[in-house]
């Protein structure tokens, strides 16, 4: 894992990680929460969303590799 470079990407970072939700279905983003923390830190627009959009895909993809290793 590599840490964010810009000050955008660290807000994104950071608002991401601290907006993440462990539930009995896995973990999950607080997408809204997640942006909104995200702007307060610096971040702002589209480049915003979409750091944070990869971070869900992370966390997904994350617990699929996790479930199929599980079952072999």
């Amino acid at each position: 894992m590599q840490a964010p470079t810009s000050i955008e990407g660290h807000a994104c970072w950071s608002a991401g990680t601290a907006c993440a939700e462990v539930s009995m279905a896995g973990l999950r983003l607080d997408t809204a929460g997640a942006l909104a923390a995200a702007r307060e830190l610096g971040a702002t627009g589209w480049a915003a969303s979409e750091l944070l959009l990869a971070i869900r895909i992370g966390m997904a993809d994350g617990a699929a590799a996790r479930r199929e290793g599980e079952t072999t």
